[in-house]
C-alpha cells in the first residue's frame, strides 16, 4: 500500500504530541528512522511558529515548519522563511475592527506569534496555569496594549486570527463577517472556535508549495491529522491518515485510521513504511 514516501507531514496537538505535549520515545525513534532513510518530516500546525515546543523544534530531523495553518512556511536549518500567506494589514484591521463588535475573545498570529491584549492574557493565566498547554501558550504570545496598533501601517500582516466563540449565534456572526469581508477563509475548531486566513492559505496549500521547494511529488507524501483544520492538507497528501481520537470528518476523509495520540499512532504507521 504503501509507495515511495518522502516527505512526512504530520499535525502536533492530537496527533504527533501526547495529550501532554511530549514526543513518546516510540515516536522519537520512528522520527529518527524516518529521516535516516531520507524521508523528510515536516510538523503542519495550526500554532504559530514561536510555538513549536522545543522537543519538536530543536530536533535535528526538523528541517522545516509550516506553521499558522499553512501562512508560515519556515526553513529551520537556514533560519529564514520560505512563504508567507498572510492577510494584509488593511483587511487585517478590518477584520479586528468588526471582531470587536462582537462578545467574543480573539488573538492575532504575525510575526511567528500569538499577540494577546492584557484581558485575552489573564484569561490564558487563569486557564491553562499548571496544565500541558501552559508552555505552549507563555512561550508563543506577546502581550500588547490594543491590536489595532499592530496593524496601523503597512508592514505587519496577521498569518491568521484565532477566534473564540462563545455560543452559536457569535460563530454565525464571524462566518458573516469573513464572508463579507472577502479574501478570507474561515476553519471550525469544534464547537467553540474559529481560524481565520488569507483565501487559500491552509496546510493542504503549504503542503504543496513545499513540496515544489523540495522538488517531490505530492504523490509521494503521507499526511497525519485529527482536526478540522487538518482537512485540506490530507486530502492533498498522497497517503492519509486519520488518529483514533480525530474528529468523524477526518476520518471519513482519511485512507487509514491509525491508533491515537496517546498510543504511538503515527510511530505505528512509519514502522510499516519502514519495515525492511
Amino acid at each position: 500500500m504503501y509507495k515511495k514516501i518522502e516527505l512526512i507531514g504530520t499535525d502536533l496537538d492530537g496527533t504527533l504530541l501526547t495529550d501532554d505535549k511530549t514526543l513518546s520515545p516510540a515516536t522519537v525513534n520512528a522520527v529518527k528512522k524516518a529521516y535516516a532513510a531520507g524521508i523528510h518530516i515536516v510538523p503542519i500546525t495550526g500554532r504559530p511558529l514561536k510555538g513549536i515546543p522545543a522537543c519538536v523544534r530543536e530536533r535535528e530531523e526538523i528541517e522545516y515548519i509550516i506553521a499558522s495553518n499553512g501562512a508560515h512556511i519556515y526553513d529551520v536549518k537556514n533560519d529564514r522563511d520560505i512563504y508567507s500567506g498572510a492577510i494584509d494589514s488593511e483587511k487585517s484591521r478590518a477584520l479586528i475592527d468588526r471582531l470587536r463588535k462582537l462578545d467574543c475573545m480573539f488573538e492575532p498570529f504575525a510575526d511567528g506569534a500569538g499577540y494577546a491584549e492584557k484581558d485575552v492574557f489573564d484569561y490564558y493565566i487563569k486557564t491553562f496555569r499548571g496544565t500541558p498547554l501552559e508552555d505552549y501558550f507563555f512561550s508563543s504570545r506577546i502581550v500588547c496594549e490594543r491590536y489595532e496598533k499592530l496593524f496601523d501601517g503597512k508592514s505587519r500582516r496577521a498569518d491568521e486570527i484565532f477566534i473564540n466563540c462563545a455560543d452559536e449565534a457569535i460563530r454565525e456572526s464571524v462566518i458573516k463577517i469573513t464572508n463579507d469581508l472577502g479574501g478570507l477563509q474561515y476553519c471550525n475548531l469544534g464547537d467553540r472556535f474559529i481560524e481565520v486566513t488569507k483565501a487559500g492559505t491552509d496546510k493542504g496549500t503549504a503542503l504543496a508549495k513545499i513540496c515544489a521547494h523540495l522538488g517531490i511529488s505530492v504523490d509521494n507524501t503521507i499526511a497525519f491529522g485529527d482536526g478540522e483544520n487538518d482537512l485540506q492538507f490530507m486530502q492533498t497528501a498522497g497517503i492519509s491518515v486519520a488518529m483514533e481520537n480525530a474528529f468523524p470528518v477526518i476520518k471519513n476523509a482519511a485512507d487509514i485510521i491509525t491508533k491515537s495520540n496517546n498510543d504511538d499512532g503515527v510511530a505505528a504507521i512509519l514502522n510499516e513504511i519502514l519495515r525492511p
